[in-house]
């Protein structure tokens, strides 16, 4: 019997396994290759990635960060798997050299889908991106033959989902899907709440909850999936990968980046270890929070690709009452959030990078 192919899919958070894996796992299926998940370490993880990736049925197979660990560092494989000697591995998130490390086991090809960054360049064979924008952004630093314009797979992922149809007085709040995001944010949309609620007693309240951890409910406040915010006349929400699958939905948002407890939130890296120190941490953790929110231009995702501010975004150390009244400034200009539904449409691009990356995978294989 001839085993069939092996498509190994590299990824982590949950923003990339809602937002980029489903969506080409989707696309892969459809092919006759066997699909095999690799969850890698990752300090933002909620905890509930494998509950997720559960639910993904056309996977043939599932490497927990766990395992994944084990192999890389102590060379022993994830049992229960036997590999093809066919097949190749696609980085969809996390650090570009767990991917790298996984195809070197594997001695397959590796390739990647790639957004902000490029690096490990001659371990890949090819890396995929979603925009000209982000072409034009790394073409200097790779040969023409490495690089290709796919489209964007966050705008494939909603795909399916409706499109903005908004109900009078309905405001959504999204607190994230990690526990330290939740605990962060839920105290500060409680304030937010009370205030827009002494402005205006009509208004409607809703607060998503994540497939990967439950939002703490509010008083008052109705407790949804992302799948339904489609209602909001404005969603006030964190940044992540939330705010590209908002805009691909032309739903108007406010972003908020409050840093006045910088302490809880995590870094990348070394960074992250020297934050954790006693004394010393808090004191540095507040100082780079200051500086990376000082350095860069936007934090929401269709704004960075608009370079522009298309959905506005108040960061730094910020009151509650700051955010309510610039919530009510939106909720009372129509014409503003008419025209930032279609700029943030504009912004994300048009679907069908899912099914342009599966048909370049397929052909490499």
């Amino acid at each position: 019997m001839i085993m069939k192919e092996d498509i190994v899919i590299v990824a982590n958070s949950p923003g990339e396994l809602s937002a980029m894996v489903k969506p080409v796992v989707d696309e892969l299926s459809k092919s006759d290759k066997r699909l095999i998940l690799v969850l890698t370490p990752c300090q933002y993880n909620s905890g509930r990635e494998l509950e997720f990736v559960k639910t993904m049925t056309n996977l043939s197979a599932i490497v927990t960060a766990d395992q994944y660990k084990r192999w890389a560092f102590m060379n022993k494989p994830p049992e229960g798997i036997t590999f093809s000697k066919k097949g190749l591995v696609i980085y969809l998130g996390g650090d570009l050299a767990h991917a790298m490390i996984v195809a070197r086991k594997l001695h397959y090809p590796a390739f990647a889908y790639v957004q902000d960054r490029v690096g490990w360049k001659k371990a890949y064979q090819k890396f995929f991106v979603p925009d000209q924008q982000t072409y034009d952004r790394f073409h200097k630093q790779l040969p023409k033959k490495k690089l290709a314009i796919v489209g964007n797979l966050m705008v494939d992922s909603i795909a399916k989902l409706k499109k903005w149809s908004p109900e009078e007085k309905v405001v959504t709040f999204m607190p994230g899907s990690r526990t330290w995001e939740i605990n962060y944010m839920t105290p500060f949309y409680r304030e937010v709440i009370k205030m827009l609620k002494a402005e205006d007693p009509t208004l409607k309240f809703q607060l998503v909850s994540s497939p990967f951890i439950k939002a703490t409910p509010i008083e008052g406040v109705k407790t949804i999936s992302f799948d339904d915010i489609n209602n909001s006349e404005l969603v006030i929400t964190i940044p992540g990968t939330n705010t590209a699958k908002i805009a691909a939905r032309g739903i108007p948002m406010l972003v908020v980046f409050p840093l006045n407890n910088p302490e809880v939130i995590p870094l990348d890296g070394l960074a992250d270890l020297l934050c954790r120190t006693p004394i010393a941490g808090p004191a540095l953790k507040r100082w780079l929070a200051k500086t990376i929110n000082k350095k860069t231009k936007f934090f929401a995702l269709p704004n960075q690709k608009a370079n522009t501010e298309v959905a506005p975004e108040i960061r730094g150390v910020i009151e509650p009452l700051v955010v309510a009244r610039r919530a009510l400034g939106l909720l009372h200009d129509k014409a503003a959030r008419t025209k930032m539904s279609v700029d943030l449409i504009k912004a994300m691009g048009e679907p069908g990078g899912a099914k342009k990356l599966a048909e370049a995978l397929n052909a490499a294989i």
